[in-house]
């Protein structure tokens, strides 16, 4: 049961939904379960269970609760003998955690040319479950992790979430156009797409609308041009959208 507790949370996290896990840390006296059980709590289901009653309930309300919030472990601790609230008189006491589990960000490159590659490497040292796609096989060559297909095909069945940076730079606007359809009402965080103001303005009257999560054209003016720094203009930008951060520099003097 262990195992498939286990494994369900790691699924559900990699799928893009938060998970939670309780564990029975210390027991004495009589209790349903002893140290060592544990329960997975999703939004839609429960998967083990650490021995009924009202103690059980009231950790499913609480995980769930924390699933709902930014809130990652809280202990718990309950009295089966005097605790009124559960009406339960097993007699012991149980304690335990909650630990919420939640999927690392996911940073979508779309394009794997020369800048697309260069996002993708400095990317690897950051916070991002990172995927870059392409439908040139030719690019394998020096992009050995590239997803290579059809973009509408690997696109249709990616998991999307509001953790979900994406990252346009095709090798065409025609392409890109496709693939701004293909993703842009799935409820992505960030949406960048690389290109001139001339490209862009013609995007945005093809496309009719323009929601708050498209950035383009993308990355923070600071680059020199170079395809190093551009890639690291765009994480810049998608980094302070991450992190809620300001365009302020660090000085002794503003302290």
């Amino acid at each position: 049961m262990e195992e498939k507790i286990l494994k369900e949370i790691f699924e559900r996290v990699n799928r893009g939904e938060k998970a939670g896990l309780v564990t029975v840390t210390e027991t004495s006296g009589s209790t349903p379960r002893k140290a060592g059980t544990i329960m997975g709590i999703f939004k839609d289901s429960i998967v083990g269970t650490i021995g009924g009653g009202n103690i059980e309930y009231k950790l499913i309300n609480l995980t769930r609760e924390m699933l709902d919030t930014d809130e990652i472990c809280r202990e718990f601790s309950y009295n089966l003998t005097t605790d009124d609230k559960l009406r339960m008189n097993c007699g012991g006491n149980m304690k335990g955690v909650v630990k919420i589990f939640s999927p690392s960000p996911k940073l979508l490159i779309c394009g794997a040319g020369h800048i697309g590659q260069k996002i993708f490497n400095i990317s690897k040292n950051l916070s991002f479950n990172t995927k870059i796609i392409d439908d040139r096989e030719e690019l394998k060559k020096d992009c050995p992790e590239l997803t290579l297909g059809d973009f509408e095909d690997i696109l249709k069945n990616e998991v999307i979430t509001g953790e979900t940076y994406i990252v346009i730079a095709t090798r065409g606007h025609l392409l890109d156009e496709k693939v701004l359809n293909l993703v842009k009402n799935r409820g992505a965080k960030y949406i960048g797409i690389i290109g001139s103001r001339r490209k862009i303005t013609a995007l945005k009257e093809n496309l009719g609308e323009w929601s708050d999560n498209i950035y383009a054209p993308i990355g923070l003016k600071i680059s020199d041009g170079t395809p190093e720094e551009i890639a690291i203009e765009i994480l810049a930008e998608i980094l302070k959208i991450k992190n809620n951060g300001e365009l302020v520099h660090r000085s002794i003097m503003n302290l």
